[in-house]
């Protein structure tokens, strides 16, 4: 594999999220993608160059926001029926809005992005992405003050709930899907000590923050406000954030990778342990797939760890808001080993700043995948057939079975026709969305085809 010019990672590992082959100088000579980099980190996403446009185009949305935001604030201030005491909080407030402003506008121009709206995008509804901005603070700020829900802080939690599930740590080559502002992936990676460490990340702000402070170890600073009146607690503070010991220079194994957990731009099996940290329940896509991406990246005997809560968005469908039972069930079929888990109730986002916090439930487990897998269920009058994993686990290879066709439907004859013993429903489902009208799924039809228990309507 050829390396990729000007990003700092290691070799061999990249691959083009689109089409599967190998990638050089932000190129893939096999689909003709062309990726990019964010201030020294490689980010291949499966659209390619749009996705640094699209950056771009929120950078713009947020620059203009801000500004408008200020301007009010000046208008305001121009009033004369102000006293002295709202006067000075609001000018602590527009003192706190521009230094935000212009500190997030500076990072990410400095990682090679520049404010430009896009006509693509425009009618498009489009995330902001600072909306995780208090999570560099909680990474990298609040533990510069005693903490009265912690023994010592919030971090240090963090990292031994993840190890007190991860009993025997041989981490390898070690990836961290949803990694943040980073600080998580670098306690473990600093305790852990793997070969290296692949913290990924789509935000392009929280990206480039965790790779100021961990490789390029530089400090940042960035202002906390809050707009709602609260007693005896600062209206706001400027936090200098700097970079963590690292006596024996493991920053030079950490490295950042922009991707999307979807596609991720990875070798099958090319790691040996995967950490998923509050990220089961925010993909906004199903939790078993999510797990299928686990299993393909890691390799026979690898390591999965996770922690985080279960808060699944409202825009999920509620058959998709899997229990802690459930996900272990699933982990089960799709050829994980679950070791260890725990249950916890902590303060979130309790900021020294901050009167309010929310309280959350954590699901942690680790499970080693299987260097074999199991047999597969016998005919019989037994759950297992009922509902076989390849069933309920959409990326599992559906096997050579002699299955009948009953009805001579055409969709379920194409289909059945489709099962060669390594195509999963999910891969057979993209093949005949095509034949489909337009509205009809794909992979439901798919899944009553080859199972007829579960409708006799043939799809």
């Amino acid at each position: 594999m050829t390396e990729l010019v000007d990003f700092d990672f290691p070799v061999g590992m990249l691959v083009c999220p689109i089409c599967g082959n190998d990638i050089a100088a932000f190129h893939c000579a096999g689909c003709n993608s062309e990726f990019f980099s964010l201030g020294g980190i490689p980010c291949l996403f499966t659209t390619g160059i749009q996705q640094k446009n699209l950056w771009q185009h929120q950078m713009a949305m947020m620059e203009n926001q801000g500004a408008d935001a200020l301007e009010h604030l000046d208008y305001i201030l121009q009033g004369y029926d102000i006293s002295p005491r709202t006067r000075n909080r609001l000018q602590q407030a527009r003192a706190a809005m521009s230094e935000s402003l212009e500190m997030i506008m500076g990072q990410l121009k400095g990682a090679g992005l520049v404010s430009r709206r896009e006509p693509l995008f425009e009618q498009m509804r489009i995330d902001n992405p600072t909306e995780y901005y208090h999570h560099i603070l909680r990474d990298w700020a609040w533990d510069a003050e005693p903490s009265k829900h912690y023994a010592t802080h919030v971090n240090d939690a963090n990292l031994q709930r993840v190890l007190n599930v991860w009993k025997s740590p041989l981490p390898g080559k070690m990836l961290f899907l949803g990694a943040g502002a980073g600080r998580l992936s670098w306690d473990l990676h600093k305790v852990l000590q793997p070969e290296f460490t692949i913290a990924s990340d789509i935000n392009p702000f929280l990206l480039t923050c965790a790779d100021t402070l961990i490789k390029k170890r530089k400090p940042l600073t960035l202002p906390e406000l809050y707009t709602y009146p609260q007693i005896g607690y600062p209206f706001s503070r400027s936090w200098v954030m700097q970079p963590p010991a690292d006596k024996e220079n493991l920053h030079k194994s950490w490295f950042a990778l922009g991707a999307d957990v979807w596609n991720m731009p990875l070798w099958e099996g090319s790691v040996d342990s995967v950490v998923t940290s509050w990220l089961l329940d925010v993909t906004g896509g199903d939790v078993k797939d999510l797990i299928s991406v686990v299993g393909y990246l890691l390799k026979p005997g690898g390591y999965w760890v996770n922690t985080g809560p279960l808060l699944y968005s409202g825009q999920l469908s509620f058959d998709m808001k899997y229990s802690a039972e459930e996900i272990l069930e699933f982990a089960d079929m799709a050829g994980f080993d679950v070791e260890h888990q725990s249950v916890e109730e902590v303060a979130h986002m309790a900021s020294p700043l901050n009167a309010r916090y929310h309280h959350e439930q954590l699901f942690s487990f680790s499970a080693r995948k299987r260097t074999e897998a199991r047999p597969l269920p016998v005919p019989g009058n037994t759950s297992d057939w009922l509902t076989p994993s390849w069933l309920v686990m959409h990326h599992q290879p559906v096997p050579e079975m002699q299955f009948h066709c009953q009805m001579g439907h055409e969709f379920i004859a194409r289909v059945l026709s489709l099962v060669d013993g390594r195509r999963s429903v999910y891969l057979i489902a993209q093949l005949v969305q095509p034949y489909l009208p337009e509205g009809v799924d794909a992979k439901r039809g798919c899944c009553r085809a080859v199972w007829p228990d579960i409708g006799t309507d043939g799809g």
